[in-house]
């Protein structure tokens, strides 16, 4: 979060070196997800027959005409001849080292294999790989359907890609694919690998190699996974919003755009109170007071209890949580510094606004709180969209206005911050010690999204019936 005004100053952004290659090719970014194959190979091969029978089906249902496949992938490493892209001589090192791109025109994908794709498997496991290829399939179809990075924003060609890989996704969530199948997790892992191939916050969204901070990828991503191909398609017309923009000073980018750690929580329980006293008029406001702080590696004597019972260690480990009972939230200490340390200001921000709003559902009566149902869970998430949308206010880049209440406040989202969601959703989830055995973190980001993009007003019924218990305390 940063201080208003918020100015936009134009300035010159370093791009990454890895991702400094010619205009005539584009660069790797894409999702990963881990399949439950044992073979690398095998899970690359499945994914490129998979991926090429989507398009076989879906191009013409897109676009007309028939789908032409890809003519050469390439794994390349060093000694490896690597075909001319529009005439122009192309070397493993001053190209590939580090990449992996589509050459539109002559019809080719080429790839690391020697360093980017095995660390991509080390790190995110082999389908990993498979969705770098996904998002490079996906400037083959703009290729075919006759646009480039010539006559289009290069920001919006890498969404687009994001989006037909995310499409592609969704053939296999639907389970219509034969050979390629899903693991615990593996969505989860694809929002991991975002931040990988993200841009570096303070990026300018018209640089000649932007393809949007995590944020904006994800956004692409998870709308072909939800609506599929045809979502993708009106991206150049009707471009999707996009978050990403540059530091609006020195010393914002010095400070990452963080608020000193003691500014924090006052400034988010503020914003809080502003934004439920619009939008759920007759909830009294929580106050500071109200935020129980504990260390829960220190005696058991001085940790909070709820209803008046005791809780569990496993209960109040890394924990930001809300007791219906007695009308509080509260966090641990170690969890909420490591956050702000590690991620940033709106990623303590963000834990304490989900708790903020089970108090709301809880007071509104809303579906499953009581029992901490997943619904209830996500509708959570979803208000605390609607709320990151009331900080921002204001059209983004590309995209349409908020809507959301005006707030009457000196707090304004920074660059980063859409960011620093999704990466404290990670790395809650990890503290807690259940990443990697769900895909909850994802569906966590779809209900943020929904409140972030539609408003408070869209979450209630769209969440309310969510079936399941996620058996842990709320928040």
């Amino acid at each position: 979060m940063s201080k208003r005004p918020v100015l936009h100053v134009v300035a010159a952004i370093a791009t990454v070196a890895a991702l400094a290659v010619p205009s005539w090719v584009t660069a790797a970014g894409a999702a990963s997800v881990r399949a439950s194959s044992t073979s690398a190979d095998a899970t690359l091969k499945a994914a490129i027959a998979d991926i090429q029978s989507y398009w076989t089906k879906e191009f013409p249902q897109l676009y007309g005409g028939s789908y032409t496949p890809i003519g050469q992938i390439i794994a390349a490493g060093p000694d490896t001849k690597i075909p001319d892209c529009q005439g122009q001589k192309i070397s493993y090192a001053k190209q590939v080292k580090g990449n992996a791109f589509y050459c539109f025109q002559s019809n080719f994908i080429t790839y690391d294999n020697q360093g980017l794709f095995p660390a991509l498997v080390k790190n995110f496991g082999p389908f990993a790989t498979a969705l770098v290829l996904a998002h490079e399939w996906g400037h083959a179809i703009q290729d075919r359907a006759g646009f480039s990075r010539d006559n289009q924003q290069p920001i919006f060609v890498e969404l687009q890609a994001d989006c037909f890989a995310g499409s592609w996704v969704q053939r296999i969530a639907n389970g219509d694919s034969k050979t390629v199948k899903f693991a615990a997790g593996d969505l989860d892992r694809a929002l991991s690998a975002y931040f990988k191939f993200r841009d570096p916050p303070g990026n300018a969204p018209d640089d000649p190699q932007a393809h949007g901070d995590a944020f904006d990828r994800v956004n692409a991503f998870q709308t072909g996974f939800e609506k599929g191909a045809p979502a993708c398609k009106p991206f150049f017309d009707s471009p999707p919003p996009v978050t990403e923009t540059q530091f609006t000073s020195a010393q914002e980018a010095a400070s990452g755009g963080n608020l000193p750690a003691a500014q924090v929580l006052p400034g988010t329980m503020d914003l809080l109170n502003d934004f439920y006293s619009q939008v759920a008029p007759g909830v009294p406001s929580l106050t500071l007071k109200q935020l129980v702080k504990y260390d829960s590696s220190g005696p058991k004597s001085q940790l909070p209890k709820c209803g008046g019972a005791a809780l569990s260690l496993k209960q109040l480990k890394s924990r930001v949580f809300y007791c219906l009972d007695d009308n509080f939230i509260a966090f641990d200490t170690p969890l909420l510094d490591n956050i702000y340390k590690n991620i940033g200001d709106f990623g303590v921000a963000v834990l304490v606004a989900n708790a903020y709003a089970t108090y709301i559902q809880f007071k509104q009566n809303f579906p499953g709180v009581q029992d901490n149902t997943v619904g209830a869970v996500l509708g959570a998430d979803c208000y605390t969209g609607g709320w990151a949308a009331a900080i921002e206010n204001a059209s983004l880049n590309g995209g349409p206005g908020l809507p959301a209440p005006s707030l009457n406040t000196s707090l304004s989202l920074a660059t980063g911050d859409l960011d620093k969601v999704i990466e404290a959703f990670i790395a809650y989830d990890a503290a807690r010690g259940v990443s990697q055995k769900s895909d909850f973190v994802f569906r966590r980001m779809e209900a943020f999204r929904q409140g972030f993009f539609q408003g408070y007003n869209s979450c209630g019924p769209a969440f309310s019936s969510g079936a399941g218990s996620l058996n842990t305390p709320s928040g």
